[in-house]
């Protein structure tokens, strides 16, 4: 079973950086965050999607909405605030470039507990992307997948489970675990590894995010065409 290689950085870090991980360290999906987006106000990715597709990379786009106290960012949490910023994830996608039913992932930063109106939020954000023609997914702890699914399990999840943070230095080959025999065996998408280093032959990325994946093209899902060889 193919398991595909990802990462994920807040700004961007660079065309030539991007090459690099595409071509050393067989990275074939990023995450792309959409934004301004009420808990990540940073654009730099929103331009990138046309580049980054023609050196072959899927796409896992993130949407950062409003996190529970003590999370980054803002934090008002409703059904009415679902809806608006459901509809905002919507036009920030359209704006970057992504078609149609592409997945977009709702990033809840925090872990758990998470608290009720979290749960309303998340439903009223995934009924508005989806009446905008987006298909809903969601980036959260392993241990918050299942609550979160529990009240719409239309989205697909990418959890967070790490196994290496804290400047953990890579060098390819980067292991690639499988997100289905992570603690959530419900993933599609798993975050390993958090604020580390990636040595591009002589260059670095840091810090970065790792991901894996079962498709190499997280935004599209399971019938994803795998990107062309490097």
């Amino acid at each position: 079973m193919a398991i595909f290689l990802g990462l994920d950085k807040s700004s961007y870090p660079g065309d030539k950086v991007m090459k690099l991980a595409r071509t050393q360290a067989n990275i074939v999906f990023t995450g792309l965050y959409l934004g301004p987006a009420p808990s990540h106000p940073d654009t730099s990715w929103m331009t990138k999607r046309s580049f980054l597709s023609g050196l072959g990379f899927g796409f896992a786009p993130i949407y950062v909405g409003q996190q529970q106290s003590g999370g980054p960012g803002s934090h008002i949490l409703s059904t009415k605030q679902g809806r608006i910023d459901g509809k905002n994830a919507t036009a920030l996608a359209q704006q970057a470039g992504f078609p149609q039913s592409s997945v977009i992932y709702l990033d809840v930063e925090t872990g758990p507990p998470a608290v009720p109106a979290f749960f309303d939020y998340y439903t009223a954000w995934i009924q508005a992307l989806s009446k905008g023609g987006f298909s809903p997914g969601l980036y959260c702890s392993h241990l918050l997948a299942s609550q979160f699914l529990a009240h719409d399990s239309s989205a697909v999840p990418w959890v967070f489970q790490l196994q290496f943070s804290g400047g953990h230095v890579f060098n390819p080959p980067v292991p690639t675990p499988n997100p289905s025999k992570s603690k959530f065996s419900g993933a599609k998408v798993l975050q390993f590894a958090q604020n580390c280093t990636l040595n591009l032959g002589t260059t670095q990325l840091a810090p970065v995010d790792l991901d894996t994946a079962l498709v190499p093209d997280p935004s599209v899902g399971p019938s994803a065409v795998p990107p062309s060889p490097v």
